[in-house]
């Protein structure tokens, strides 16, 4: 819509972004932690095995949370809250806040819950792998985005994977564009959701960094020393020259942010992965944890310490360039199918649904006697494109065939592939409504 001298109403651009922010936005699940653990992640870098110690507590900046650092919270931002606010009214929304016992229900029968793990009936919630998004925010515009995860929080390590922000995919009313325009929505949220769509795993937590937290982050164990590929230019000036260098504290920021000539965002990444590299191997040489400022237990500052305590996976994410009609002014990349489905799994064992749908939910119980079968399986099924939400017994333990029952049609394909995996079951459908998975499979004694 257009006034008088042509120019488009305020009012009805504020209504067309309020919009696309709404249809980007999806509300996730949050699944209390449990006691399934996964083992140590044979990384391509290897930090000190010892966890970090304890240390004092002191609570970080209000940045570290899922608003961004210095941004204007707009019309946009205020309609987002609303929205999602009235979505857990409505009951869109599940929270699993402390139970570790699922309460089960089958055709209006509220089954007694069981708090023996060894018991038939029993049934657990499974932790998602924590993992968060880091958005470098550089007045207002994506400059980075890098996603941490932490496939087993207790021994340390896990992955960080950095994500071209020129990698297209295709988004509610925007269409096929990359990714980087759902920032322009005004949201680090939206950016997260997007994110998690191409990886095919949600995002749990998103932070916004600028120079000033940059520098904040590093500066307990700055320089840095990093091997520079190219010479760097700074306000048409020389700045970080080729080669080995010393990286104070506030340099990390244009570090990060500045581009060489003609430099593509792959080659950019590059010098992105030598610098996590660098500053994990100085946050583990430190070996305290006010090596990193901020929470110990959560925030970026739980994610860096604990990444450094263990081997890491540095990466970036696997994509193919293509051309994207009206996006011509900078290449752009597709996500390779493929090379992110075998890293995902690598470095996030036990994703969530990046969206309701994306992933069928998948529980998974023991119908023998063999009571570790179960937990032995979870681990292999995420890679064909399930969440594993739930582990534990059936209710009769002498099932003779494994069965994969789904609960709607939209799940067959789903199923079928567990089948396929599995190598033996039977594929059939469930009448019994579920409002926690999608599919159940329950292991027989035809299961080795």
């Amino acid at each position: 819509m257009t006034g008088e001298a042509g120019e488009r109403d305020p009012e009805s651009e504020d209504d067309e972004r309020a919009a696309r922010l709404q249809a980007l936005l999806s509300v996730r699940v949050a699944v209390p932690q449990d006691e399934l653990g996964q083992g140590p992640l044979e990384g391509r870098r290897r930090g000190p095995d010892p966890a970090a110690a304890p240390g004092d507590g002191t609570s970080g900046p209000p940045s570290e949370g899922s608003t961004a650092t210095g941004r204007r919270i707009g019309a946009g931002t205020v309609l987002a809250v609303v929205v999602l606010l009235g979505l857990f009214a409505t009951g869109v929304g599940l929270v699993y806040a402390g139970t570790r016992i699922l309460r089960s229900s089958t055709e209006g029968e509220v089954l007694a819950e069981q708090t023996d793990p060894g018991s038939p009936g029993y049934e657990a919630m499974v932790s998602a792998t924590p993992t968060m998004l880091v958005v470098h925010d550089v007045d207002g515009l994506v400059q980075s985005l890098t996603v941490l995860t932490l496939p087993d929080p207790g021994a340390g390590g896990g992955g960080v994977v950095l994500v071209p922000t020129r990698t297209v995919s295709e988004m509610p009313t925007l269409g096929l564009a990359p990714i980087e325009a759902a920032y322009d929505l005004g949201t680090a949220d939206a950016q997260a959701a997007v994110v998690g769509d191409v990886l095919g795993a949600g995002i749990g937590e998103v932070v916004v960094v600028d120079a000033d937290r940059w520098a904040g982050l590093v500066a307990p164990v700055a320089p840095l020393t990093v091997d520079n590929p190219d010479a760097l230019e700074v306000d048409g000036e020389l700045r970080f020259p080729a080669g080995e260098l010393e990286l104070e504290a506030e340099d990390v920021g244009p570090y990060l942010a500045a581009r060489a000539e003609d430099e593509s965002d792959l080659a950019r990444l590059f010098r992105h992965e030598t610098f996590w590299q660098a500053w994990l191997d100085a946050v583990a040489a430190a070996g305290t944890p006010d090596a990193v400022p901020g929470e110990l237990e959560s925030g970026i500052g739980r994610y860096v310490r604990s990444l450094a305590a263990g081997p890491v996976v540095v990466e970036t994410l696997p994509v193919e360039p293509t051309t994207v009609e009206g996006f011509d002014e900078e290449p752009t990349f597709v996500a390779e199918e493929g090379g992110v489905a075998a890293l995902v799994a690598e470095v996030v064992p036990f994703p969530r649904s990046p969206r309701p749908g994306v992933r069928s939910r998948v529980r998974v119980l023991n119908g023998t006697d063999d009571l570790d079968a179960a937990r032995q399986l979870v681990g292999s099924l995420p890679p064909v494109g399930v969440e594993v939400a739930v582990v534990g017994n059936a209710r009769s333990l002498d099932q003779e065939t494994t069965t994969i029952a789904y609960v709607d049609p939209s799940h067959e394909e789903a199923a079928e592939d567990i089948r396929d995996l599995l190598g033996h079951g039977e594929v059939l459908v469930d009448p019994r409504p579920s409002d926690v998975v999608d599919i159940t499979v329950t292991l027989g004694a035809d299961h080795d």
